[in-house]
């Protein structure tokens, strides 16, 4: 993707430094970064910048191997985090981008018949956690062979630029429930228009913890105005320990099937 955005979209480089790693700039306010860390660990990038967002182009794993475009928020809804940032804490989600995101991914997909790709969101997973700054994981997977799929990069790369260049100012929902390739919210964004921030999937509803949901809705570029539950991939007593948190918190909640 490096490569795309120097030699296709014209990325020049400046006489700026990250990590020993040139930056690059495009169209005088774009800049190009490269960290020695592993994305998931990169919660220090806004010791050096302070841009409007963050969009991280990533490689993405999945043992399955197969072809995928992918977009999600970051964070951790429980204790474990081995995979960066810090237990019980979600970054700034970007609604409006990671809708975007989606919408872009798939049109490329189509448009460059590379009809053997995925397109999907994933639900709120991994680091980085902590920064203030709202950032958004749009991804190329899912093995070394496809990291490498120069017309897959070339489509991620051009859903990237398109990002950059896209309103973000929208109102904004939340989502509940279902699988970690969020099916349901999928077809929400794609379909129906939605624009969903962070999402937690029904394996982190058990427990889920009230400050972690009111994360969910104040640590959001735009503001969140619903709560859309997948009615199906949650079950009675996942529900029964959300909605009066949901509730105390004054957020309407709404089935996806009557978005």
């Amino acid at each position: 993707m490096k490569e795309v955005f120097i030699d296709e979209y014209g990325f020049k480089p400046t006489e700026e430094t990250f990590e020993d790693n040139v930056v690059y700039s495009w169209k005088q306010d774009i800049k190009l970064i490269t960290s020695k860390r592993d994305m998931i660990h990169c919660d220090h990038l806004e010791a050096t910048y302070n841009p409007e967002f963050f969009i991280f182009c990533s490689r993405h794993r999945a043992q399955s191997g197969k072809p995928a475009f992918l977009v999600h928020s970051t964070g951790n809804f429980g204790e474990d985090s081995s995979f960066g940032g810090k237990p019980f804490s979600l970054s700034v989600s970007a609604p409006s981008i990671v809708a975007q995101a989606l919408l872009s991914l798939k049109r490329e997909r189509d448009k460059r018949g590379l009809n053997e790709f995925d397109v999907t969101m994933e639900v709120t997973h991994h680091g980085p956690t902590e920064m203030n700054t709202p950032l958004v994981f749009i991804e190329l997977g899912s093995d070394e062979f496809f990291w490498e799929h120069k017309d897959g990069a070339q489509a991620v790369a051009a859903s990237i630029i398109d990002c950059i260049t896209t309103s973000k100012n929208e109102s904004s929902s939340i989502g509940f429930g279902g699988t970690h390739y969020a099916s349901k919210f999928n077809k929400l964004i794609l379909e129906r228009g939605a624009i969903i921030g962070h999402i937690a999937p029904k394996y982190a509803l058990d427990k889920i913890h009230p400050s972690v949901v009111k994360q969910m809705i104040l640590r959001s570029m735009s503001v969140v105005e619903t709560a859309i539950i997948d009615w199906k991939g949650t079950n009675a007593s996942q529900k029964e320990h959300l909605f009066p948190i949901l509730q105390d918190l004054g957020i309407e909640v709404m089935k996806a099937r009557d978005f």
